[in-house]
């Protein structure tokens, strides 16, 4: 026989095919096909008519000449009186009237209200109706606004109360008592409830298709899913026999099921396990374990808030401060410059000098020519000192030309030294205000002792190594479509952009988005902290974080949550670096 992995469950099964967990889902076993007994309202008794004393001497009188409680009486007065011939066919009620101290029987009968009559009439009415057991070995639902309380006796005022029953949980009745309470087992509490909350027989059958969920279990090593139920169409994608996967939609050989929250396909249901889940009870003690650890995870979420924020405060400061040291900086490298230009100033005044005094020498030794009377030595002497007087000219003109070009710019590098200076008072005086902000604000609390040291690393490697570490505490948590909360739900895109915030790194909202930006990189030189990005209907779809060891970590659906898969779950078209 074909192994059908989808099992053909009409409502619930009974105890030997469902188990009840404390994770608050009860699994049903593939295969089962039983139905619910019990009606959820309990089945009654017919009342029994009690009839009235004439109507019950009516009947006990049949063969009497008139068959009435007045016939009765006058055949018996005349039996009695004259002739005894309807002594034989005389009622055990005339019997009786005959027996009386005044030998009146129907004045007896009034006289005490007594008769056998009346005491035949009443037993009926004094039987208790059977208790209906119908529904006792099966499984119901509960039915209720929130929750009911399982108590540990069959007392609303004095039971203690054991867990809680929330609605639309599955429970396994255990016996009936006589005030119409169930014992009932659910998950790990076993104790009484009222009758009237829990659903039974068919209504409960009807009931379990809309609270249960069936998940199917892989039973091949690697198994195909594909565009739709037949084995000739296109694969979708891959699944091995470590995952599970939701099922949509039982088509008999075929099972529409979701692999991620925007991949959906059809496998063989001769390859796949499936089980129905529904809700089950919880204890006291671990209602208290759950809500504690959920006001853990606000904690948390706070925390990482507070220091998210915090680390952009001191994101901003640092920015300041290193916009304030960039213009110092500058206004440092404009005042080396001014001085260079004030030491070429000087030297070229100290060259024009010399060659002034070049110009006098010259024009003093064309003087003593001139007046030695050498006409030639005196015309050669006079346009030496003619062209020496040019050049001194041009010098000092050029001279005066760098000088004021100097001038300018240690007119400029001061103005750019004063315009630092005023913005390095302005970064502090900033600072100084968001400290004081800062320190006012909350509950209080003057210090903030977190930081974030998961954003430092050794080299690049680390750094990515430390993202991923990060992103795998939320393992577990729930897919939420939109989402963005690593602790209350998120969905791929949301999950690997809060995770990169924790970071300080800032990257766009959707898959499509995040694979467009960063750092491309090759799919064979991927490093813990990647993201990878896989191919959906019309574009990129869905998104993960590689963590190494051929692995991923991601926000799968609302089945799975965020989870570990393979790294080759799904063909990944793509990768990108943010970090």
């Amino acid at each position: 026989m074909r192994n059908r992995g989808m099992a053909r469950v009409t409502a619930f099964c009974l105890a030997a095919g469902m188990t009840f967990g404390g994770n608050g889902i009860v699994s049903m076993a593939a295969g089962m096909d039983v139905s619910l007994v019990g009606v959820g309202s309990t089945a009654r008794i017919a009342e029994t008519e009690t009839d009235t004393t004439e109507g019950t001497t009516e009947g006990t009188t049949e063969g009497t000449t008139e068959g009435t409680t007045e016939g009765i009486t006058e055949d018996t007065t005349e039996g009695t009186t004259t002739d005894g011939s309807g002594t034989e066919e005389m009622t055990e009620e005339e019997t009786t009237s005959d027996t009386t101290a005044d030998g009146s029987g129907a004045d007896a009968t009034d006289a005490d209200g007594s008769s056998d009559e009346e005491a035949s009439t009443e037993a009926p009415a004094e039987t208790e109706a059977p208790l209906d057991t119908s529904m006792v070995d099966t499984v119901g639902i509960a039915k209720c606004e929130e929750y009911i309380n399982i108590r540990a006796a069959a007392d609303a005022e004095n039971g203690e109360v054991l867990g809680k029953l929330y609605n639309d949980s599955a429970v396994y009745i255990e016996g009936v008592d006589a005030n119409g309470w169930y014992k009932i087992k659910s998950g790990n509490v076993e104790g009484y409830v009222a009758s009237q909350y829990i659903v039974t027989g068919a209504q409960a059958d009807a009931l379990a298709s809309e609270v249960g969920y069936q998940v199917a279990s892989v039973g091949a090593e690697v198994l195909n899913v594909r565009a739709s139920a037949d084995e000739n169409s296109d694969i979708v994608t891959t699944v091995t026999n470590t995952q599970e996967v939701e099922v949509v939609e039982d088509l008999g050989n075929w099972l529409k099921v979701a692999v991620d929250a925007d991949c959906y396909g059809y496998v063989s249901a001769d390859y796949v396990q499936a089980e129905t889940h529904y809700k089950v009870a919880e204890t006291v003690e671990e209602e208290q374990a759950r809500l504690d650890a959920q006001w853990l995870a606000y904690l948390d979420e706070q925390a990482q808030a507070e220091a998210e924020y915090q680390a952009y405060i001191d994101q901003q400061e640092a920015d300041a401060a290193y916009q304030a040291q960039i213009q110092a900086d500058a206004a440092y490298q404009a005042q080396l410059e001014a001085d260079a230009a004030a030491q070429q100033t000087a030297d070229a005044q100290a060259q024009a000098e010399a060659e002034y005094q070049a110009y006098l020498d010259a024009q003093a030794q064309a003087d003593a020519a001139q007046q030695q009377a050498d006409e030639q030595a005196a015309i050669d002497a006079a346009n030496q000192a003619e062209a020496e007087y040019q050049a001194y000219l041009e010098a000092q003109a050029a001279a005066d030309a760098q000088a004021q070009a100097e001038a300018d710019a240690a007119a400029q590098a001061q103005a750019e030294a004063d315009a630092a200076e005023q913005a390095q008072a302005e970064a502090d005086a900033a600072a100084d205000n968001d400290y004081t902000e800062d320190t006012s604000s909350g509950d209080g609390n003057t210090e903030d002792t977190s930081s974030d040291d998961s954003s430092t690393g050794d080299s690049s490697s680390s750094y990515g190594q430390q993202i991923a570490n990060f992103a795998c505490q939320f393992v577990g948590n729930p897919y939420v479509w939109g989402g963005t909360s690593l602790t209350g739900g998120a969905d791929c895109s949301g999950f690997t952009q809060s995770v990169m915030a924790n970071f300080g790194i800032y990257i766009p909202r959707t898959a499509a988005e995040q694979s467009g930006s960063g750092s491309a990189v090759d799919l064979g030189s991927i490093q813990p902290g990647d993201l990878l990005f896989y191919q959906g209907d019309g574009g990129i779809g869905h998104v993960t974080m590689y963590i190494g060891n051929g692995q991923v970590v991601h926000a799968s659906n609302e089945s799975t949550g965020i989870t570990i898969s393979s790294y080759s779950y799904r063909s990944p078209v793509s990768a990108r670096r943010y970090w």
